[in-house]
């Protein structure tokens, strides 16, 4: 159907037996992420949902799953000792650490806009770091070159079936542990391809009715267009590489999935979805606020997904029946703080549970602080407020007041505008027009 259609080698399948023996060797260096449910999500998607919160996982992934597994091969097989990596983040921590704990040689290649908490947190496992491009796929062809010129064993992110067996082990776990309940659904996040490649091929070889659900960003939807297009019997070339767009869920942000991963799960995958990053930060704000764990961007994609109704849609033609049994993987937690505080804005205000208001007040005792108490009285919390004075005829003769409050719901926020606009009658103050600027003011 494609010119990359060939076959997976005996080699490359991933057994039962093979993934049970990675567990077993993944096991000592994971932290235990049990299934979570979520009856929250279950009210709001129709399913019942279990959260797979990947995000506990140590170093804040499920990345050292395949990281681990492949070093560790590469010491079972003996003669590399020096390892290069390229990664946007958790990658980069998985391989660091799984270099440290296996005493390897470790080079690690990140873009030179890596989030600084992923920067350091990779420099912790004393690894050392080369910042080379502005995305993943320009520091994936320096990692390319460097490991070739300096005699190192490059260790692919995603495109190599050491790595995927590692990744498989995700699957396992869900396996074990939901054997008297299993999936009918998996909401599997994808970049690269190696995590669904591994989950998929697990599940399937148990749960063969069981539907693989791919998601990524529509910024970053390389994966979901070479699927749709392979199902359309199109003879183009596959995998496709895609442009891609800044985006909140920069984990996933791939041109073009693995040639590897694709030929091991392209049959398997059942839907494949993109969401958009507003539904993306709603979803990093549903999981800190419903089932209180920080996840990233590309970590929170099920969620999105189970949160949107076209998303959710979509689920359900593949077979996803209301009521069923959906597992949601939580991909990941490395959010630096800053971040999260601005995804939290902004998912507030998408919601209509946030808003900027803007008011005039002259120079008299009392203006601002009776502002202030009407919006307690009116349950409204004020996150942030900035005040700047206006020159008039006299020095210092009004200000204006920018107020960035969160309400319940739209409606309450509609409430409080308008109990406002009753007031400036009153209380000799001017309501102005909402600040367009969702984020509130800023200082």
């Amino acid at each position: 159907m494609d010119s990359s259609s060939s076959a997976v080698s005996a080699s490359e399948r991933l057994s039962l037996e093979k993934v049970a023996a990675a567990w077993r060797t993944v096991r000592p260096v994971l932290w235990p992420t049990p299934l979570l449910r979520s009856p929250a999500l279950d009210e709001l998607s129709g399913f019942q949902v279990w959260l797979k919160p990947e995000n506990l996982q140590r170093t804040g992934s499920y990345k050292i799953r395949g990281a681990y597994y492949k070093l560790h091969q590469l010491q079972e097989r003996g003669g590399i000792h020096k390892v290069v990596a390229a990664s946007a983040g958790n990658h980069a921590q998985g391989v660091a650490y799984a270099a440290r704990e296996l005493g390897m040689d470790c080079v690690i290649v990140m873009p030179d806009r890596a989030a600084l908490p992923k920067l350091r947190a990779t420099q912790h496992y004393g690894t050392k770091v080369l910042l080379e491009g502005s995305c993943f796929d320009d520091s994936l062809a320096f990692a390319l070159r460097y490991a070739a010129a300096e005699g190192r064993e490059f260790i692919s992110p995603f495109n190599d079936s050491d790595v995927i067996l590692g990744q498989a082990t995700l699957g396992w776990e869900i396996l074990e542990e939901m054997q008297d309940h299993p999936p009918e659904a998996v909401l599997v996040p994808v970049g690269g391809g190696g995590l669904i490649a591994g989950v998929a091929s697990a599940v399937k070889q148990r749960l063969p009715k069981t539907k693989i659900i791919a998601l990524q960003s529509t910024c970053a939807p390389a994966f979901v267009n070479s699927w749709h297009t392979y199902r359309s019997g199109s003879a183009e070339s596959l995998p496709l590489d895609v442009a891609t767009q800044e985006t909140i869920a920069d984990g996933v942000r791939v041109r073009q999935p693995g040639e590897l991963c694709w030929r091991m799960c392209r049959d398997l995958v059942d839907a494949a979805i993109c969401v958009d990053d507003v539904r993306i930060y709603r979803a990093i704000l549903f999981l800190v606020e419903q089932a209180k764990l920080v996840a990233e961007g590309a970590g929170a994609l099920s969620v999105a997904a189970l949160l949107d109704p076209e998303s959710r849609r979509q689920i359900q033609e593949s077979g996803v029946a209301p009521g069923a049994r959906v597992v949601a993987l939580v991909t990941g937690g490395n959010i630096d703080s800053l971040t999260l505080q601005r995804v939290v804005e902004r998912g507030l205000a998408m919601d209509g549970r946030s808003q900027s208001i803007s008011v005039r007040v002259s120079d008299e005792p009392g203006q601002l602080g009776f502002i202030l108490d009407f919006l307690r009285r009116h349950r409204a919390t004020v996150l942030d407020f900035r005040r700047s004075w206006r020159i008039g005829p006299r020095l210092s003769d009004m200000a204006d007041i920018e107020i960035l409050i969160e309400t319940e719901d739209e409606q309450h926020g509609r409430e409080i505008l308008e109990g406002l606009a009753r007031e400036a009658k009153v209380h000799n103050f001017e309501l102005l027009l909402e600040n367009p600027n969702p984020e509130g003011p800023r200082s």
